[in-house]
Formats: structure tokens, C-alpha cells, sequence
């Protein structure tokens, strides 16, 4: 009983939190895999309705959250600075798939 109550905790725990829209960066990895993420990322918390898929990371709005799909995980990242093209973005957590 005390796992479940701790899986359950670190689970709303990990919730993504965010204003106006978040910024999937797939990095050319196939459909089945961004289907999975979306998935994934309603499980975090997020509507679907505000996610914006992107191939590049361009355009990304300082302040805004942005997740970059790997192989394996998703990185979530809150973008501090955009200059000329280059985005600096700490990462925050990863997501395991």
C-alpha cells in the first residue's frame, strides 16, 4: 500500500506546469513515436489542444515550455532565452517512454 501511495505521489508530482502552449521539438523521430508522447504527455498533465509539434526549434517564445523527443525519453525544458536563432533552455525533468 505505501509503494502505490508513493508511485501515485510522484506521478501528480511530475505534472507539467504551463501557460498558453507547449512545444513538442520531435526532432525527426517517426509518428509512432510522437503518438506515444502525446500519450505520455496527457499523463503529465497536458491538453493536447495547447501542444505545438515542431521540427525545428524556432519560434519558441521565451518563458514557454518545450520538450525535446528522444529515443527513449522526453526532456522537458522551460526556454530562459532566445537569441539569434539559439534557445537557451535548462532542462527541467525527463519522461521515461
Amino acid at each position: 500500500m505505501f509503494f502505490y501511495f508513493k508511485k501515485v505521489l510522484w506521478i501528480v508530482s511530475k505534472n507539467i506546469e504551463y501557460t498558453d502552449n507547449v512545444y513538442l521539438y520531435s526532432s525527426g523521430m517517426p509518428g509512432d513515436l510522437i503518438q506515444k508522447s502525446k500519450i505520455m504527455l496527457q499523463n503529465h498533465g497536458v491538453d493536447l489542444k495547447d501542444l505545438i509539434i515542431i521540427e525545428s526549434p524556432e519560434n519558441v517564445p521565451e518563458g514557454a515550455i518545450m520538450i525535446t523527443l528522444w529515443p527513449h525519453y522526453l526532456s522537458v525544458a522551460k526556454v530562459k532565452r532566445v537569441r539569434e536563432g539559439s534557445i537557451y533552455a535548462p532542462q527541467l525533468f525527463n519522461i521515461d517512454l
